[in-house]
C-alpha cells in the first residue's frame, strides 16, 4: 500500500537526516509550536468542564508559518537535496504571510466540522444521529488535507492560500483510501509520541511533515515526468 511505502520513507529520511530534523523540530516548538501545545492545554480542561472546547484549534492559528517553515525543510529532505536549519528561516520569512491564511482556514473549519459533530450526536432522534457519521468521515477527510497542505504552500511554484487549500482538497479527494490511511498512520504515530513523550518534543513535528511531503511527492511521481517531478521540486528551492 502506498500510505504504507510513504510512512517507511519518512521513517527513512527521519533516520538519515536525525540530527538536523531534531534541531528543526526544537525550533519548531520554539517559533510558533507552542501555540499548538497551548491549543492542547486550554481544550482538554474544556472538555473537562464541557465548556467550548471546540474553538481550541483557534488557538493553533499562529503556528502556520513555524509549520511552513519546517515543511520548507522536510520537502527539500524528501527529496534527498540539501537542507540546513538556514532553510528553515528562509522558509519562515518567505511563506510566514500564506502560511497564516491556510492556518486560520484549517484550524477555522476544524472547529465548524467539530461543533457540527457535536451537535447531531447530542440530538435524541436517531436519524439526526445518524448524521454525525458524515461530519466523522468529513473531519477525516479534513484531517488529511492538512497533513498535505504545508508541503503542497512550499512545493507550489507560485504559492498562494486558496490554491494550497485547493490542491490539498482534490488531492485527498483523488486519493480517498490512501488518505484515509495516512490520516489512521499519523494518528497512530502521534499516539506513540505523546507515550514515549521526549518523541513528542524532538520527531513528532518533522515526521507529520515529513509524512505530507513524501506524499506528495509520491502523488507528482506517478502522475508527472521525472523532468516535472524535479521541476515542482525546485519549487521551494
Amino acid at each position: 500500500m502506498r500510505a504504507f511505502l510513504v510512512t517507511w520513507r519518512s521513517l527513512l529520511s527521519l533516520y538519515n537526516e536525525l540530527f538536523l530534523l531534531i534541531g528543526m523540530s526544537l525550533l519548531w516548538w520554539l517559533t510558533g509550536g507552542f501555540f499548538l501545545a497551548l491549543t492542547v492545554l486550554v481544550g482538554w480542561p474544556m472538555l473537562y468542564i464541557g465548556g467550548p472546547w471546540w474553538l481550541a484549534p483557534i488557538i493553533a492559528i499562529p503556528v502556520g508559518p513555524a509549520t511552513a517553515a519546517l515543511a520548507h525543510v522536510t520537502h527539500r529532505v524528501a527529496r534527498e537535496l540539501r537542507a540546513d536549519r538556514s532553510f528553515f528561516f528562509e522558509g519562515f520569512r518567505e511563506y510566514w504571510k500564506r502560511a497564516l491564511g491556510v492556518s486560520a482556514i484549517l484550524a477555522v473549519v476544524t472547529s465548524v466540522l467539530t461543533l457540527n459533530l457535536l451537535f447531531y450526536v447530542s440530538r435524541p432522534e436517531p436519524f439526526v444521529q445518524a448524521l454525525s457519521l458524515l461530519f466523522i468521515l468529513l473531519l477525516v477527510y479534513w484531517f488529511s488535507v492538512q497533513i498535505y497542505a504545508f508541503p503542497i504552500l512550499v512545493g507550489m511554484k507560485e504559492p498562494s492560500v486558496l490554491g494550497t487549500i485547493k490542491m490539498a482538497l482534490v488531492m485527498a479527494f483523488a486519493n480517498p483510501l490512501f488518505s484515509v490511511l495516512l490520516v489512521v498512520i499519523a494518528a497512530l504515530l502521534t499516539g506513540l509520541s505523546v507515550v514515549l513523550a521526549v518523541l513528542v518534543v524532538l520527531a513528532w513535528p518533522a515526521i507529520m511533515l515529513l509524512l505530507g511531503s513524501h506524499s506528495l511527492k509520491l502523488v507528482v511521481e506517478r502522475v508527472a515526468p521525472p523532468a516535472e517531478e524535479g521541476s515542482e521540486g525546485d519549487g521551494a528551492k
